[in-house]
């Protein structure tokens, strides 16, 4: 007897068997899953030609894309990072959404997609998928990074042959896809000296605006919820020490030394949470960083006037103590944007202010007074390795490098005879 077919109805959302040849319906069942009716049709048709049931053989483990998520995250969970793992987490939610054949992957059998006859049509749907969501060319290959590992995983687990979208193509990214190289040198010398006094004073200017419009303007005054006075030393703090933003808002008393004049980054918040939690990194984890004693004398007056003073009281908090929230410095940046005189090289827009530019300044002065030992730049930035601290801030001084080596090679072409050069 031939087998039952298998098909799914695409007005149903299911897959359903033809079992008119066994008396039944040509539309029997409901299965979420092809590998769920295939197993079905072969016990009816079992038990039609022996008549009988028929207990099936047993057979390797199924899995859905969606239990195969969720048992690859249970595994990662043990490897990373709480931040990069809802990360990771997040991008596969967006993956078992994906639809394939009109049904969403996380419904699917995931040998189906190890499959040769289906991978073409497989990598192609995941490609526009990736480009169709319009996001930007680091998301997009931010995508492909977590999909990719999470089929890598698979393939190793034996649930498919081989990691089905290895090949799939996206734009390539530029270095201009990342901030840092968009600072340029001159903005970063302006920050460092009249710029850092231009965005106070236009922070300042902002909130008496915000604030002498009273109970009336009451949302539009809470937009300003940083004081000038502590967004100066925060500002400062950020330049001259490099903390990362989520670091600086989960900087407690107890991190702080002033007779040492350190820092100890022990915390750090998670992203898109409000928890206090690891450093970004594991070389960020508990660094000591130097502070300048001008700066620790702005410190120390500012934790003196603040109301919180137990010894694991943040440092930064809140009106009620608790972490600022990245709303707060978005917020912040705003009205500080305008005293930019900069345009970005590329676009002729104006350069805006982002906090991370105060961490790209104390990178750029550590260059300045390291030149290129990119092991020591990266200790101090944090970095895991100084491969990345080079591709974000080599920029600072390969021109000058260039010119150099430019220098020097149109001399070589020169030929040296007695009584000339």
């Amino acid at each position: 007897m031939k087998d039952l077919p298998v098909k799914f109805w695409k007005k149903r959302g299911h897959f359903v068997i033809n079992a008119a040849r066994v008396g039944l319906s040509v539309n029997h069942g409901n299965f979420a899953t092809e590998n769920e009716a295939i197993a079905e049709a072969e016990k009816l048709k079992a038990k039609f030609v022996l008549g009988r049931d028929v207990k099936a053989d047993e057979k390797p483990k199924l899995f859905s894309i969606a239990q195969a998520i969720s048992e690859y995250l249970a595994n990662q969970i043990l490897l990373q990072k709480k931040p990069y793992h809802e990360g990771q987490k997040f991008n596969l939610s967006l993956l078992a959404v994906v639809k394939f054949d009109g049904l969403s992957l996380g419904k699917q059998q995931i040998e189906r997609f190890g499959r040769k006859s289906e991978r073409e049509d497989f990598r192609t749907c995941i490609e526009l998928a990736i480009k169709n969501e319009g996001q930007s060319i680091e998301t997009m290959h931010t995508r492909r990074k977590h999909w990719s590992k999470f089929f890598t995983f698979a393939a190793g687990k034996g649930w498919i042959d081989a990691n089905p979208i290895t090949d799939i193509k996206l734009p390539k990214k530029s270095k201009k896809d990342d901030r840092a190289p968009k600072v340029q040198k001159e903005f970063i010398t302006w920050l460092q000296t009249d710029g850092l006094d231009a965005y106070s004073a236009a922070y300042a200017k902002a909130a008496e605006l915000v604030l002498a419009d009273g109970r009336k303007g009451y949302k539009k005054r809470n937009e300003l919820t940083i004081s000038p006075n502590k967004l100066e030393v925060m500002m400062i703090l950020s330049m001259t020490t490099g903390l990362r933003q989520g670091e600086l808002r989960a900087l407690r008393r107890c991190d702080y030394s002033s007779n040492k004049q350190k820092i100890t980054t022990r915390l750090a918040i998670d992203h898109g949470t409000q928890d206090l939690g690891d450093v970004k990194t594991d070389t960020g984890q508990d660094r000591e960083i130097e502070v300048p004693s001008e700066v620790c004398a702005m410190l120390d007056a500012w934790l003196a006037e603040s109301k919180f003073k137990a010894f694991d009281d943040l440092v930064f908090p809140s009106t009620v103590g608790t972490p600022l929230r990245k709303n707060d410095f978005s917020q912040a940046c705003k009205p500080i944007r305008a005293a930019c005189p900069f345009v970005d090289e590329d676009t002729g827009k104006p350069l805006h202010f982002l906090w991370g530019d105060l961490r790209h300044a104390f990178a750029s002065n550590l260059i300045d007074q390291l030149g290129a030992n990119w092991a020591e730049v990266a200790e101090s930035m944090g970095h895991t390795n100084a491969n990345f601290t080079r591709k974000q801030y080599g920029h600072y001084i390969e021109d000058d490098e260039k010119s150099a080596r430019k220098r020097e090679a149109a001399a070589n072409i020169l030929v040296k005879r007695k009584g000339r050069l």
